[in-house]
This record gives structure tokens, C-alpha cells and sequence, in this order.
């Protein structure tokens, strides 16, 4: 009898514990969020949604919860509740979106690492999804131009936008980018390739560059020219020029002019297609003209003026323009000097 007493009196706790732990089950069902009004909202459409086998109708029902957490800023709870889908339905095949709502919700944090390894991870491991009429590699791809500083990353997206959504994307604008960005990183030839097709490109627009066009249009000219008229040194350059000109040898002048000399007044921009004014300079060479001994104070490493005259009578004053030649695509070319052109008049 004592044995039974004390049988019956172990056993209480344990029923105890099992009914309690019983009712703990039935009050997390109850409860998904700790947000009345969400939970009684989203606890059917989860219920819903562990008896669904039809992927288009689990993708209604996603769409339902995520729309209700993302009222609710409940990101926490949302990124446990698609990695916990992702985890039990690997081969979804909305995957690709689901992965997109991970990636946006770290991007919104401040989290763009973490956003960019979602971000390529869909990219590169699930199928392009149109949600809402918009592909989810496209969106993902601008996401990472967006966030990544880095030119190579950048040449890998820009690469894969040009080739999988030419269609949609700026072609002109990516061309040119994808150019700055090879350019970067000393892929010269790449660069060229890309400056070439940007200038076959629809026409676009480059923010802050109104002359683009036509100073690209320079540099590939620069690019495929004999550049034979650049000297080692700005010295050298301009003591040769004088001696042209003290010699009124037009011929020789004509030497060390660049191929895409310019001659404008000082109010123009030089890559003006204007300013290349057809001009044998030969015409002007006569005993009246002079230049100065010294270049003018404001020249500088880069750039270099003489103020010269005599050349004709309606405008008295010629400064010549010499500037140190930017091509680092040949190191035996790029810093020599070239005479660019001429300023008419007197400096503004």
C-alpha cells in the first residue's frame, strides 16, 4: 500500500510537467509573432501554408506573410521565417525571390555585405524569376552596382547586365563605364573596345561630361594616331616651335602641331568640333611675328602658355597652348608634351 502511495506520488510531478509542456505546444501555436492582431492573421495562412504542395499557391501564401511582417517592421522575424522556408523547401522555385527579400531587408539595415552575398548567391545559383514584371537578376545586379566600390566587380556586373539585358539597360552609359572601370585597372585595350562602342552606342547621356562625345572621340583618335609630333620634354617642344617660327619654316611648325590642333578664342571649350579650324599657319608666318622669352607665369607641370603676336592685325595676340599628354596606356608615351593649339586674344 505504501509502495503504491509513494508510486502515485512521483508520477504527479511528471503528469505535471507533460500537461504543462502540452499547454506551452498549444500557446506557441497560438502565437507566432507576439503581435495579436499580425498572429491572427498570419497564423491561418501558416497553417495554410505546411499543407500546400503547389508551389505557385505557396508563393501566394509567402507573398500574404511577408507583406504582413513587412508591415509590421518585423525584419527579425521575417528573415527567420524565409531562411527557415528556404531550408525546408530547397528546391522552390521562388527561391531566387525569397533570397531577394533577405538581401533587401540587410540592405536596408546598412548590412550591404551581407545584402551582396544574397544578392549574388540568386544571381549565380537559382533561375531568373519576373516578379511583379521585373526579372530579380536584373534588379540584384543594379543592387551591387549600387553598393560594391570595387572596378572589378563592377566590370563583372556591367558585363553581365550588357549581356543578358541589352535590351533594357543604357547601353551608352554602360559602355562607357564599363571603359572608366577597365581603365581603372589598367585593362587598356579592353578600355579602348569599350570607348569605341560607346561612340556607336545610342546616344545617352554622361552626368557632368556635356562633351563626352566628342573628347572621347579625341582620345581614340590620340589612341590609333603615330603620335610623333609629342616631344620628351615641354623645353624641347617650345624651342622648337620658336625656331619654326624665327625661321618662318611653315613646314616645320606644321610638324609639331597635334593631330588635333585647335585654334579658338579663349570663351570656347576646346573639344568644340568648331575649334578645329582648318588653318595652314604657314599664311600668317611673317617677320612681324614675336613671342615671348618666357612662358607665362600661370603655366604649370600640366599645362604650358607663350604669348606670341604679330600674326595678323585683327586679332593682335596669339597664346600657344602646350599640355603634358595623359596616355597611360603607352608609359613611353603618356607625360610627353604635344602643342594642342592656339588662343586667340588676350586671356579672359
Amino acid at each position: 500500500m505504501k509502495r503504491t502511495t509513494s508510486l502515485k506520488i512521483l508520477l504527479i510531478p511528471l503528469l505535471l510537467i507533460l500537461m504543462f509542456s502540452l499547454i506551452g505546444c498549444v500557446e506557441e501555436k497560438k502565437s507566432f509573432t507576439g503581435d495579436e492582431e499580425a498572429d491572427q492573421r498570419l497564423l491561418p495562412l501558416l497553417k495554410l501554408l505546411d499543407t500546400q504542395t503547389d508551389e505557385q499557391q505557396r508563393y501566394g501564401i509567402m507573398e500574404q506573410i511577408i507583406s504582413i511582417l513587412r508591415s509590421k517592421n518585423m525584419s527579425e522575424e521575417l528573415k527567420l521565417f524565409v531562411n527557415d522556408y528556404l531550408s525546408r523547401y530547397p528546391e522552390d522555385t521562388y527561391n531566387g525571390y525569397y533570397l531577394l527579400i533577405l538581401a533587401t531587408l540587410y540592405d536596408e539595415e546598412g548590412a550591404h555585405d551581407i545584402a551582396a552575398i544574397y544578392y549574388n548567391r540568386l544571381i549565380k545559383s537559382y533561375e531568373d524569376l519576373m516578379i511583379k514584371g521585373q526579372s530579380v537578376h536584373y534588379y540584384s545586379l543594379n543592387k551591387l552596382l549600387a553598393d560594391t566600390s570595387s572596378n572589378l566587380k563592377k566590370i563583372e556586373y556591367y558585363r553581365e547586365l550588357i549581356n543578358r539585358f541589352s535590351s533594357e539597360v543604357d547601353k551608352g552609359l554602360i559602355y562607357y563605364n564599363l571603359a572608366k572601370a577597365c581603365e581603372a585597372e589598367g585593362l587598356w585595350e579592353d578600355s579602348i573596345g569599350y570607348y569605341r562602342k560607346f561612340l556607336d552606342a545610342p546616344p545617352t547621356v554622361i552626368p557632368g561630361l556635356p562633351n563626352v562625345y566628342n573628347e572621347t572621340a579625341h582620345y581614340i583618335n590620340f589612341h590609333y594616331s603615330g603620335k610623333d609630333w609629342t616631344r620628351e620634354t615641354l623645353e624641347g617642344l617650345v624651342n622648337s616651335v620658336k625656331y619654326a617660327i624665327r625661321t618662318r619654316n611653315g613646314s616645320r611648325l606644321k610638324r609639331y602641331m597635334s593631330e588635333d590642333f585647335f585654334m579658338m578664342s579663349w570663351g570656347q571649350d576646346r573639344y568644340d568640333p568648331f575649334t578645329e579650324i582648318p588653318m595652314d599657319l604657314s599664311y600668317f608666318l611673317k617677320s612681324s611675328v614675336w613671342y615671348n622669352r618666357n612662358l607665362e607665369t600661370d603655366s604649370n607641370n600640366s599645362e604650358a602658355f607663350l604669348k606670341t603676336g604679330g600674326w595678323s592685325y585683327r586679332i593682335k595676340t596669339w597664346y600657344l597652348y602646350f599640355n603634358r599628354v595623359h596616355y597611360p596606356v603607352d608609359p613611353e608615351i603618356n607625360g610627353r608634351w604635344e602643342w594642342a593649339g592656339i588662343y586667340f586674344g588676350d586671356q579672359l
